[in-house]
């Protein structure tokens, strides 16, 4: 393995072809050794971090739908086991749309609920990685993996939106019980 540096960074591409043309004349095949620049290094980096990037996505959004479909169980449940409270309070003149967004809030607060749960748990990892980071690389120093406010607001209101999408549908259930029913 060899280092080689030009002088400027306009000049790499010539100084790679300089050593690829003397590399071919020492070995006759282009297959027996590999020439590459830091700008290629640096795209070859960015190609893997961008498949990184999209398999963390589609398991985070895997994620958020089974988290969702978790919430619309545990409300329908909800809403089958408080039915005769619901016709009492249709009975009683509450409007669909009250019960709908009582059980809508109940959906997003359970979920917010997670969200926070999720949030400590993740600033307690960064706090951990950034730990290990410290420990195994001793000249990672000022290296720190600190969640920043703008992110923790974005998890927290993806955490309620799913919360409240998913909740919609038992909520609306619950909304369109009849009254005597119920009962």
């Amino acid at each position: 393995s060899y280092l080689v540096t030009s002088t400027n960074k306009d000049t790499s591409s010539a100084a790679k072809g300089v050593i690829e043309n003397m590399l071919f004349r020492i070995y006759g095949d282009s297959s027996a050794y590999l020439v590459m620049t830091s700008a290629e290094m640096m795209d070859m980096m960015d190609s893997m971090l961008g498949v990184l990037m999209t398999i963390l996505v589609v398991i985070a959004a895997i994620s958020l739908v089974v988290g969702g479909i978790g919430i619309m169980n545990i409300m329908l449940v909800s809403v089958t086991e408080r039915t005769r409270e619901i016709g009492i309070r249709k009975s009683l003149g509450a409007k669909g749309r009250d019960i709908r967004s009582q059980f809508i809030i109940e959906a997003g607060t359970t979920s917010a609920i997670g969200g926070v749960i999720g949030i400590l748990f993740g600033i307690l990892l960064a706090n951990l990685f950034t730990a290990v980071v410290g420990v195994v690389m001793s000249d990672a120093e000022g290296f720190a993996a600190i969640p920043n406010l703008s992110g923790i607001l974005v998890s927290f209101g993806v955490s309620v939106g799913i919360g409240v999408l998913f909740g919609y549908l038992p909520a609306n259930k619950a909304a369109k019980l009849n009254p005597i029913d119920a009962l």
